[in-house]
């Protein structure tokens, strides 16, 4: 069985453009180090502590009303599985945090377009990942560092629309 890539071509045999490159670049994760030689992804205790973590946030996430109100990432998480979503999590974390270059996953913005995330909802998962990072001990140093990482994708993963139109869902209450 060969991979196929978010076309649905088969990604071994498929031509690497320039333009590809410079794409995925600027949308693929960006390793973060600490100078002090350490990657973030090793304080973080590598594959193994970067999975426990995701194996947490994708629990919290899936179960969260607020998260899931948006009718899209609703449907997302009905069709996608939460195995496979953990794997993909997992693998960008890996790879935004300066591990191996691991993820084979869309780029952020390709990813989420179809889900038109607002930035309340980018707020609800940000804050789900925190409580995740503080629920398995990691130290407020590496919570910074990984939090200001996601906080750099919030361009790439908010879809830019039109706020006076109905969402088509209630809002939680207290969010007015």
């Amino acid at each position: 069985m060969s991979d196929t890539d978010s076309t649905g071509a088969d990604s071994e045999n498929r031509e690497v453009t320039p333009d590809d490159a410079a794409a995925d670049a600027e949308t693929k994760p960006e390793a973060a180090s600490a100078g002090d030689g350490e990657s973030l992804y090793e304080r973080l205790g590598g594959a193994y502590g970067i999975a426990g973590a995701v194996d947490d946030l994708v629990d919290r996430l899936y179960h969260n009303d607020a998260a899931n109100q948006n009718p899209a990432v609703q449907e997302f998480h009905h069709e996608g599985g939460e195995a496979g979503f953990k794997y993909l999590v997992t693998a960008w974390s890996i790879e935004a945090t300066g591990g191996p270059k691991v993820y084979a996953g869309r780029d952020m913005e390709e990813a989420h377009l179809d889900l038109e995330v607002s930035d309340r909802e980018f707020d609800i998962v940000y804050t789900a990942i925190k409580q995740t990072l503080q629920q398995v001990g990691v130290p407020e140093r590496e919570e910074t560092e990984f939090m200001e990482i996601i906080e750099n994708y919030r361009n790439m993963v908010v879809y830019d629309r039109d706020y006076e139109d109905d969402p088509g869902y209630v809002e939680s209450p207290g969010t007015h």
